[in-house]
């Protein structure tokens, strides 16, 4: 898998959720971390154990707003050298413009927008399509730690114009209209946060023009030094889950998307040690979870989503990959982490 997300970034979560109370051996022994991985500053780990991470935490706390309280913990170093970037640029639109252009340092994967129109400043976050969706927990602790980020940094108790959350709206919303006291909206395409114009002149109440010059120097070495994945097993992932989502996961269109023929395709991934049918069998199985757990679709409609000939036969495949049939899974929380972690 490709290694997007960095190790700094998790170490900065684990720090949050011992915080907020939660056993990190725990949490790092039903992701697959390790303290000596954790403690290499220039590990990348991949977007699957990222979001193997939130549904463990989510898990681990049983809080439908764990994002959201952990988010209060946020600090400078948990987001590395890009948190104090933020912290000692010299008003909140240079900050913005930070996070902007190195968010990526943090996930390769995140794609960060910023579009000041009229009177209105729009932050939009999300992930590329190649990217398997992530647990609500997440979307909660982005846009909290991002508001919380910019109310500590001005000294001013900002209120966005509206919040936007890529994920359902829940049944209790009191947790975020406390934090936000903004107009919410849910199953978005993005995650958005949108405030005034004018906040985008406030200064930071620790802007330091020679730190900031320092900090900008040393991500631009590490943004430089990213790795990059040109395996084709991550491209025809990619491809995959985008083709899935157009209702057609053939190998003539994937390898076409990739720009192979088919058999030259199944050359080179045998090549790589796996197949297209084995990647097809992966990413359907990341996303019947995410269809599942995080937006509780009907079963029928996932099969059709993944392509399958029916319900049954979706039946026959989850029980495969996890042990227990889809109605299993929603009833038994635990076994969830235990099969697909």
């Amino acid at each position: 898998m490709q290694t997007v997300v960095s190790a700094k970034l998790i170490q900065g979560i684990l720090t949050a959720a011992a915080h907020y109370g939660l056993k990190i051996e725990d949490i790092m022994t039903a992701v697959g971390l390790t303290s000596e991985l954790l403690e290499d500053v220039e590990a990348r780990l991949s977007h699957e154990t990222y979001c193997n991470l939130w549904r463990t935490i989510a898990y681990q706390s049983d809080d439908p707003t764990v994002g959201l309280q952990m988010a209060e913990f946020i600090r400078p170093a948990t987001l590395d050298v890009l948190g104090y970037m933020i912290c000692y640029s010299a008003n909140l639109a240079e900050a913005i413009d930070r996070i902007v252009q190195y968010s990526r340092l943090m996930h390769a994967g995140i794609v960060v927008l910023f579009k000041v129109q009229d009177n209105v400043a729009r932050l939009t976050m999300t992930f590329g399509d190649e990217y398997i969706a992530i647990h609500r927990a997440y979307h909660q602790w982005a846009l909290a730690g991002l508001i919380l980020i910019c109310r500590r940094s001005t000294g001013v108790d900002i209120m966005p114009l509206n919040v936007g959350f890529q994920h359902s709206e829940p049944d209790d919303l009191s947790a975020y209209q406390s934090l936000f006291r903004s107009p919410l909206e849910f199953d978005q395409p993005y995650n958005t946060i949108a405030f005034d114009t004018a906040l985008l002149d406030l200064p930071l109440l620790n802007a330091d023009s020679t730190l900031s010059a320092i900090f900008d120097q040393c991500a631009e070495k590490a943004l430089a030094a990213l790795p990059s994945s040109d395996r084709l097993e991550d491209r025809v992932r990619q491809a995959l889950v985008a083709n899935l989502r157009s209702g057609n996961p053939t190998i003539e269109a994937v390898a076409a998307r990739v720009k192979y023929a088919p058999r030259t395709l199944q050359r080179k991934l045998k090549e790589e040690g796996t197949s297209y049918r084995d990647l097809l069998d992966e990413v359907r199985r990341e996303l019947s979870i995410h269809y599942l757990r995080e937006e509780r679709i009907a079963i029928g409609e996932i099969a059709f989503l993944l392509g399958f000939s029916g319900t049954s036969a979706f039946y026959r495949a989850f029980k495969r990959w996890t042990g227990i049939s889809p109605g299993e899974f929603w009833a038994t929380p635990a076994i969830e982490i235990a099969n697909v972690g």
